[in-house]
This record gives structure tokens, sequence and C-alpha cells, in this order.
């Protein structure tokens, strides 16, 4: 499984900026030629067919319309000799995808693709190419250090338009703190026109040589506890509450949602009244845009946060199984539009679900596994009772007399229901109250806390007993009343 290290590019002096620009819309314009090539094939392919082309034949049609020579010898002068090839195999991988899409939807047994997919697009935004270009792992060189820079190959015409030497690369510099090592893949390079930024994404690792990381934390396989007893753990995938998760030792952990949600929900209030104030035919603005990525930035940082707590807790507790409610349970039992906005856009299930897998099996060596959530919220997992009550966090149970924290008990329910004949579960406190926004909860019968976490846009923390863990932002003033001078000399 291969990783992937970010990076910002720098060009190093308008002409360096020019010549980047030129390269990046000339991969762009490739890409989008191979993409109509391909495109035209499978419309042509599909329309003079008699009978419907089976997928495979459509799929080898397609792939052979193109070359990687022909495109080569069209771009070289601008390219240099190996980006045009892997501009066209980079083309390809969504098309791969686009052609398993369409075998599903095919499938009269298979049910999970309704619609009908549609091919690839073209890398355009607003009607104008999106500059982007990929390089082979063997065409560039990165040196990582006090001063870090990237070189990479163009073609003789942009060589002797921009006054390079005829050995010579294209040198950037680059910031950023690299996480993986291992063997090099390819490059992508992306220009955002609304931030006038470049970002470099390089691939690190593959199957056979995964990628290993630089900080000192090595995912330790833990079968067993110390008493020899497998450990397996529940979420539940949730709109307020982001994710509540047990482990059949009677461990909880609750994830607050609402004060992230509140800020995105801020944006997207923002968006729609910027939209409001567009001119007649004007869809978009630099300030719509903006406002769309820092809130998808913002929101993948919490998410990417969570992920990575949730990894390093449940690997200190010996779990090697995290059970994960099927995406489809997630949506089906959400129908308000608020709760749908949570679910769809805030908290963006297909992404978390493909980040969890990703993080928690490569890093810290946890299989998830996906079960049906059906049934697990209505249940009280003290006495098995459907005679309950739910209203917000609180469940109550008609039966036993017990309440507490609703998502806390379906994820005991959920654990129970999947994994119960397996392993032998702690269910001793598995009833926890309802928490007060940053409070700690606390289990009925038990001295073992809840804890609550909340995001504070830069880390989840947990508030014991009103306080909150979250530290108080360092007067940085410069000011010689507050005694904080700045120094003449960068530490760095």
């Amino acid at each position: 499984m291969a990783r992937c290290d970010t990076f910002e590019v720098r060009p190093r002096s308008h002409r360096d900026t020019l010549l980047l620009l030129e390269l990046l819309d000339a991969s762009a314009a490739c890409n989008n030629q191979v993409n109509y090539d391909r495109r035209q094939t499978l419309f042509e392919t599909t329309d003079n067919a008699d009978n419907r082309v089976s997928v495979s034949k459509l799929k080898s049609t397609v792939k052979q319309a193109v070359t990687q020579e022909e495109y080569r010898q069209q771009y070289i002068q601008i390219l240099s000799s190996s980006t045009p090839q892997q501009l066209v195999q980079k083309n390809w991988e969504p098309w791969k995808s686009y052609f398993s899409l369409l075998s599903k939807y095919r499938d009269p047994n298979n049910s999970t693709v309704a619609d009908r997919p549609s091919p690839p697009g073209y890398w355009k935004e607003d009607g104008k190419r999106t500059p982007r270009t990929v390089i082979r792992n063997d065409q560039y060189t990165l040196e990582l250090g006090d001063r870090s820079r990237l070189e990479i190959p163009v073609g003789m015409d942009l060589k002797e338009k921009y006054g390079l030497g005829y050995h010579e690369r294209v040198r950037l510099e680059v910031a950023g703190k690299p996480r993986w090592t291992g063997k090099q893949g390819r490059l992508e390079i992306v220009y955002d026109r609304d931030t006038e930024t470049f970002t470099a994404y390089r691939t690190v690792g593959d199957e056979d040589n995964p990628p290993r990381r630089r900080d000192s934390y090595q995912p330790i396989s833990l079968a067993t506890t110390s008493s020899g007893e497998t450990v397996v753990a529940a979420v539940d995938i949730g709109a307020n509450n982001l994710a509540a998760v047990t482990t059949s030792q009677g461990n909880h952990r609750l994830y607050h949602g609402r004060p992230a949600f509140d800020t995105f929900h801020a944006h997207t209030e923002r968006i729609a009244e910027l939209q409001s104030i567009l001119g007649d035919n004007v869809w978009s603005s630099k300030q719509i845009r903006d406002t769309y990525h820092t809130r998808g930035e913002q929101r993948n940082h919490a998410m990417d946060a969570l992920i990575r707590d949730l990894g390093e807790w449940l690997a200190e507790r010996g779990v090697t199984e995290l059970i994960v409610g099927a995406l489809g349970d997630v949506r089906k039992k959400h129908w308000s539009a608020t709760v749908n906005e949570k679910t769809d856009l805030f908290w963006a299930h297909g992404r978390f679900r493909r980040r969890l897998d990703g993080v928690l099996e490569f890093e810290y060596d946890i299989t998830v596994t996906e079960k049906s959530e059906a049934g697990t919220s209505s249940m009280c997992p003290a006495c098995r009772s459907d005679d309950v009550h739910r209203s917000g966090d609180l469940l109550q149970c008609h039966s036993c007399g017990r309440e507490g924290h609703s998502d806390i008990a379906g994820s005991v329910n959920f654990l129970q229901k999947h994994a119960a004949e397996r392993i032998e579960i702690q269910t001793s406190g598995s009833m926890a109250r309802p928490a007060a926004t940053g409070e700690d909860t606390k289990v009925d019968g038990s001295q073992n806390s809840v804890p609550c976490l909340e995001w504070n846009d830069h880390a989840w923390t947990v508030e014991h007993d009103g306080h909150s863990t979250k530290e108080a932002p360092a007067n940085q003033s410069t000011s010689h009343e507050t005694g904080n001078v700045a120094p003449g000399v960068s530490d760095d």
C-alpha cells in the first residue's frame, strides 16, 4: 500500500513561476486530449454496436484507442520524454474505476450501483484547464533538509524559451515535513488558481515495498491482552456525536461533533450568502471558492485527527478488530435536512471510511470490518429490552430503569450483536449518561469514565470536572509592556 507526502512548491523567481505554469498547463492539455480520444472511442463503440458490447471488450477498445508513443512524440518538446507517458497512465486510472462501476451497474444481481456511471471528465474548472502534471519516480530529485529542493525535467522548447541549459532541469524550493520513508513513487504537482500556490504530492512505497512512518511510533500487533483475551471494538458513527466507541473490555470513547459542525455550517451559510449576490449567469467567485476550500480543509483536519486519535487509543488497549456500521445504515436512520447535511457533507462518510480503513489497518494493524447497524440504536444494552425511549443523547429503558448515552448504548449493542459469539464482552457499566458539552460522563456501577472529546480546531481534547484541557493561547505581543519582545534572530 502506498502513502503520500505533501509539499508546498515555491518557484525561486518569476521566470520559474511562468515556466512551471506553462509546463503544468501543457500537461493538462495532454491529459485532456487523451481523455477526449478515449471518450470518443467509448461513444462511437457503444453507438455503432448492434448489440450491447461487453464491458471487458469495451474496456480493451477504449484503452487501445491511444498509445503512449503517440503523445510522447506530440509533447516531448514541452514536457520531456517521460511525462506524456505518465499522463497516459494516470488518465487510465479513473477509466478503470469507471469500467468497474459499469460492470456492477450492468449486473442484475448487483444492486450497489443504481445509476449509470459517467465516463471520466477533463482536468477543467470553470471552463479553464486545471494546471497539473505527473512526473515519473526516476525523473525527479527531491532533497530534504535545511534547504529542501525539487528538480524536475522539461522539454527543449521550454529550456530554450526560459534560458535553461541542455542538461539542466528546473530547480524549485519545497516546504513541508515528510511523514513516510520507502521506495519513491511518482510526483504530482497541482496549481491552485484561487490561492496562487503550487502543491506537490509524492507517493511512497507499494505493495511489495510498504512505506514506514518517520516518527518514532511503530504499530505493534497486539493479538491479545496480557491475560490472553482477544479484544474487539465497535464504533457507532453518528451525526451529532461523530463516533461512539466501545471495546469488549468495557472501555468507551465519545467524539462530540456539534462545535465542529457549527463551524462547518457557518461556512455553508456564508457560501449561500455570497451566491445570493452573484450577477446573472455567474455561478461562482474567488471568495466562494476560497470559502469552500476552507470549509473542506477544516473538516478534513478534524476527521484525520479523530482517526489518528482513535487508532492510538485502540492500539493501547490491544484491539485487533474494529467493527464499523455500513454506510447505507448511517444514511437510512437520518432524514432531516440538517442531519443529512451533517452525514453527507460535513462528516463525508465515504472519505471517513476510506481513511479509517487505510490508517487503522496499515499503521496500527487493526482490521476494519463493516457490519449492519440495524436495530442497535433501539435496545437497552443492560437488559436487552426494546422498551426504550430515546431523546437526543439520552436513552431510557422502561424495563430495568437504566438510562445513559444513546450513542454509547448503540455502540455496545453493535458490538454485542456481531462479536458476542466469538469473544466474551464485559457489559458492566455499559450505560453511560449523556454528558454536557465538554464534560466527561460517568458509567453506572463503575469507576470508569467515558471521555467526551471535543474539537478545538487543532486537536480532540477532554474537559475534566468542567475545566478544559485546552491551553490558553500564548500572548505573542511584541510590546515591552508584556515583556514579550520579539528576538532579533529566529531559532529556525
